[in-house]
């Protein structure tokens, strides 16, 4: 079992994924797959319906290097157990925006999508000690918004990431927002709906037959030789995204 050096992008099978507690479906199916899964537990300073999302949580910089944000001891115990680095906030989440998503940053290639006054002053260190280019967005939930399947391709219905995305040479599918279920909310975000699981398959938490862009998003991925597979219902949830962390 190795580490993933690129955060979000393994290069083969990947071994370990942090999930939401709350996710069982999708955890089922990692576990019958092989894939050993750190839960993450719900944290009650955060709204209930996010509460156990990993993406607001657990931020993997590459190799064995991870940033949390209240993480339960189960969760800091099991990463630990596999190796990992931890390190903490400054901060510790709240419930009220952007007090929720203190490192909720899309990491794509030597890029950190990123709203820098949301986020955690440790996280700006790291971006700026380590030669990151910071893309500033004003979206507070840049992870959430955005499902990276390769590190110069992404997809999201947030119209102020696509624009300033694609000024950056980075190719983006804009899809319609909505039909992303989420309890307690109007609707998800594409990016709590999956991640990728090996090289060229990215999984996800529902079927993405159920929202209205999925012919888009379907030749998308094809273009890129990715494939995606269903490890949840035929509703596309979002779950606070599969984290992979550990590969073959």
């Amino acid at each position: 079992m190795n580490f993933i050096e690129k955060p979000n992008f393994p290069s083969k099978n990947i071994t370990a994924a942090a999930v939401s507690s709350e996710a069982e479906d999708v955890i089922s199916a990692l576990e019958s797959a092989k894939i050993a899964v750190i839960p993450i537990n719900p944290n009650e300073n955060l709204p209930t319906g996010i509460a156990s999302h990993a993406d607001l949580q657990l931020l993997h910089l590459g190799g064995n290097s991870v940033l949390t944000a209240g993480c339960s001891k189960q969760s800091t115990d099991m990463l630990e157990m596999f190796g990992f680095n931890l390190q903490n906030t400054e901060e510790q989440p709240d419930a009220s925006y952007p007090d929720d998503c203190l490192i909720n940053a899309q990491i794509i290639g030597r890029n950190i999508i990123i709203n820098p006054d949301a986020a955690d002053e440790k996280l700006l260190r790291f971006a700026e000690e380590n030669n990151y280019n910071i893309i500033a967005v004003k979206q507070g939930y840049a992870k959430c918004s955005t499902l990276a399947v390769c590190e110069d391709a992404i997809i999201t219905a947030d119209p102020g990431i696509a624009k300033i995305l694609t000024q950056k040479e980075i190719e983006v599918l804009k899809i319609k927002e909505g039909g992303i279920y989420l309890r307690g909310y109007d609707t998800g975000l594409i990016g709590g709906c999956g991640g990728m699981v090996e090289n060229k398959i990215l999984g996800t938490s529902g079927s993405l037959k159920s929202i209205k862009d999925y012919d888009n998003i379907k030749d998308f991925l094809r273009n890129r030789n990715i494939y995606a597979e269903n490890l949840g219902g035929k509703t596309l949830r979002d779950i606070g995204g599969i984290l992979p962390l550990c590969e073959e």
